[in-house]
């Protein structure tokens, strides 16, 4: 498991989280770029969770539940992934709308990325973001991710970035 952060706590998920999760996955905001711009269905929510709890047991990563240390709040997701069922291994995160500008995604990014070259031994990772998200753009930029090039995926244009591991 990923050490938590300064304020940050990486978990497992738990059967009962699609129900801390469903109000950052339905929150218009927080989706906006995401899975063209609707919110998931429960079942959705469901899905992704048991995904990622299974993902996690078979292969040692997911996009993990965050836990804001502060309050205990379950405040979003970051991780590790297949990207669009691979074989590239993708860094993906989602904050609730309240904690968006405080460096939060930066925060638990760097861990994963941490824990996904050193833990894994990954070689490299990749980001995916909407050409018009700028704060996902920052973040991946702080974290030394580089542009790559334009990708598209289900009719929708992405950046793809990445960094590479230490050899």
């Amino acid at each position: 498991m990923i050490q938590p952060t300064k304020r940050l706590i990486f978990r497992q998920w738990l059967p009962d989280d699609w129900l801390r999760f469903k109000p950052i996955a339905n929150d218009p905001r927080v989706v906006r770029y995401v899975v063209q711009g609707g919110v998931p269905t429960d079942e959705q929510i469901r899905a992704h969770i048991e995904a990622a709890r299974k993902r996690y047991l078979d292969e040692g990563f997911c996009l993990w539940p965050l836990v804001y240390r502060a309050n205990h709040e379950l405040i979003g997701f970051c991780g590790l992934d297949y990207l669009w069922d691979g074989p590239d291994i993708e860094i993906g995160y989602w904050l609730a709308h309240a904690y968006w500008g405080n460096g939060l995604a930066t925060e638990a990014a760097q861990a994963v990325m941490e824990y996904g070259f050193g833990k894994l031994g990954l070689q490299r990772i990749v980001a995916v973001s909407h050409p018009e998200n700028r704060a996902s753009l920052r973040v991946l930029q702080k974290l030394g991710m580089t542009f790559e090039r334009m990708a598209v995926h289900q009719g929708v244009e992405h950046v793809l970035y990445s960094k590479s591991g230490a050899l």
